[in-house]
């Protein structure tokens, strides 16, 4: 039932967000409490017997009760948290086109409706009233939507007062939830679509109260389901956070950032993967799927990014569904490297030449352990970004099918999405953004799509254009250069205060371009996203062009070094010149350095 203007002006909407912080601390009081009993337990390593096996298969079983009346718990926290946002806005924009009219000379009624003395301002009178009854409207349907939401999650948890009830099958047989966790996870995403998707509401939310680490990351599972378990996943690990004495620290830091609404608090935080590892992994959702969606993009980042870093990469996603109108999903579900790889050779070039040029092989041997030098990182993610891509195929197939996908490989990230590639995923358009290779497998990209659109983009100057051209470089092909990959242009950056455009260009520039929306190169991905024709690259500058630092760090580490690399590691020296020199007519092997 739609609310009257006096009711709204009594509304406190903010009691929503009060009653979530009562609900996110009953979770971690009660989480706490377990945690506090099962310490208590493990203490008494004295108790044997049958007494002690009755009691730790009891905390068990209660272990699995309270984390489910736990996730419930988060869950209403996340949905109050929404509702008070949501309908605080909502509120505030019927008073305010209400109180803009009473300031205009116009009658408004409790119910909405507007008139005015003066008969020539009925138009006007009429819009103001269409207006502001949209409004109530979409108060009413707020209120609707959350409430009903907020009441099924009541009844979970006063289900939940005796254990988790049962659900029902699609040939009616009846199962815990824990076990249709089970068979989810034993099955192919198309099979698990199928089932889920025939599953009740409820009976589904139920499933996902149990395992919802498990439902959160499950290919196969919608997306709005993912999203609305990882929503609790995040909120759980924001308390073990807390417990564990952290709460003051980085990671703390973002998953409230990632529990809470955007930074402009116009939207939640969705996201379709979140997994709490060391450097974090997700796939974060911004924007949203619907029948009017025209493309969907994959953003997959490059080395130093993780969770603790995802500010700038959600920055990223979020001016591009800006400009594309199309979701863009921050795909860092895996664990990419955290270090460039050359770290270490300034230190060793700084202690004089041939002290310098000694220390380069110890120097550079730490420093590209666990870098972007390697293709570990690659090699794990990609199988996973295929899989994604199904699961993204899929979504698109039921809500918008006319929609075409991008992926798009930042750095380090190009290499991923490369290796996808070559694995098989499947995609419309694909970008090597400053990208470190076009793949680490060996044969070529077997993408399904045979129209698949490949386009690369690499500022002039970028040191990245020095990986990219290394004979054998581990990541594959130079992605300007390789057959069937169109080059974009990346020309200058956006106009500043007085104007003013400036050539992209240098060390520098490696990444900024995302950072400058405005720029030609942001506005030419923007293009290939929407479908647009792109600009085609036009050479202002050298690629490589001849800077004193790197040309003689380079002509140090392969010129002046390689005779005493040469002399003092034997066959070493040879990856210098990209193989093993073997006697007489005895072919050359060819090695992939390791760059």
């Amino acid at each position: 039932m739609r609310p009257t203007i006096s009711e709204l002006r009594h509304w406190n909407t903010h009691r929503f967000t009060e009653a979530g912080v009562s609900a996110e601390t009953g979770a971690a009081t009660l989480d706490g409490a377990m945690d506090a009993v099962i310490r208590a337990l493990d203490a008494t390593s004295g108790w044997r017997g049958e007494s002690r096996c009755a009691a730790d298969l009891s905390v068990a079983r209660e272990r699995g009760h309270v984390n489910e009346i736990r996730n419930i718990l988060n869950q209403i926290a996340d949905e109050a948290e929404d509702a008070g946002a949501d309908l605080t806005y909502a509120r505030e924009r019927v008073l305010r086109q209400v109180d803009a009219a009473l300031a205009g000379g116009f009658v408004v009624t409790d119910l909405g409706g507007v008139a005015h003395a003066d008969t020539s301002k009925e138009a006007d009178a009429q819009k103001l009233e269409v207006a502001i009854i949209a409004a109530l409207d979409s108060v009413c349907q707020l209120d609707d939507d959350h409430g009903s939401r907020l009441g099924a999650l009541a009844d979970d948890l006063a289900a939940m007062r005796y254990g988790h009830p049962d659900v029902r099958l699609l040939n009616g047989d009846t199962v815990n939830p824990d076990e249709v966790v089970a068979m989810l996870r034993g099955m192919t995403a198309v099979g698990r679509r199928e089932l889920w998707s025939r599953m009740a509401v409820d009976d589904r939310r139920r499933v996902m109260h149990a395992d919802p680490q498990t439902i959160g990351n499950l290919d196969g599972v919608d997306f709005d389901s993912r999203a609305d378990a990882n929503e609790i996943n995040v909120r759980n690990a924001l308390i073990e956070e807390r417990q564990a004495g952290r709460a003051a620290g980085p990671r703390a830091a973002v998953l409230e950032e990632f529990s809470h609404r955007s930074p402009d608090g116009t939207a939640e935080r969705r996201f379709i993967a979140f997994d709490n590892t060391a450097d974090g992994r997700f796939v974060e959702m911004v924007g949203g799927i619907g029948s009017g969606t025209r493309n969907a993009t994959v953003y997959v980042p490059g080395t130093n990014s993780s969770m603790n870093r995802s500010a700038e990469t959600y920055r990223v996603a979020k001016d591009l569904a800006q400009r594309t109108g199309g979701p863009v999903f921050v795909y860092l579900d895996g664990d990419l490297p955290q270090k460039v790889g050359f770290e270490g050779l300034p230190d060793a070039l700084g202690r004089g030449a041939v002290a310098g040029l000694l220390g380069i092989g110890s120097g550079l041997a730490e420093s590209i352990d666990d870098s972007a030098v390697e293709t570990g990182f690659a090699r794990a993610m990609a199988p996973r970004l295929v899989g994604f891509g199904t699961a993204l195929d899929a979504e698109l197939a039921q809500y918008a099918p006319e929609a075409k996908t991008t992926f798009i490989g930042f750095s380090y990230g190009g290499s991923v999405v490369g290796s996808a590639e070559q694995l098989g995923l499947r995609a419309d358009r694909v970008v090597y953004a400053s990208s470190a290779g076009t793949g680490v497998f060996d044969g070529p990209w077997r993408n399904p799509n045979p129209e698949v659109e490949r386009y690369s983009l690499t500022v002039p100057g970028d040191p990245i254009q020095y990986v990219q051209s290394v004979p054998g470089n581990p990541h594959g092909s130079d992605p300007d250069t390789a057959a069937g990959v169109v080059r974009l242009d990346t020309g200058f950056t956006g106009p500043d205060a007085n104007g003013h455009r400036a050539l992209l260009e240098g060390a520098s520039s490696h990444g900024a371009y995302w950072h400058d929306p405005d720029s030609d190169a942001f506005r030419n991905v923007v293009r290939v996203i929407n479908g647009d024709d792109p600009t085609p690259y036009v050479e202002r500058a050298p690629d490589r062009p001849t800077d004193p630092y790197a040309e003689g760090l380079l002509h140090i580490v392969v010129e002046g070094g390689k005779q005493i690399i040469t002399d003092g590691l034997g066959p070493l020296g040879d990856l210098l010149d990209g193989d093993i020199d073997l006697p007489g007519p005895i072919p050359d092997i060819p090695l992939r350095l390791p760059w």
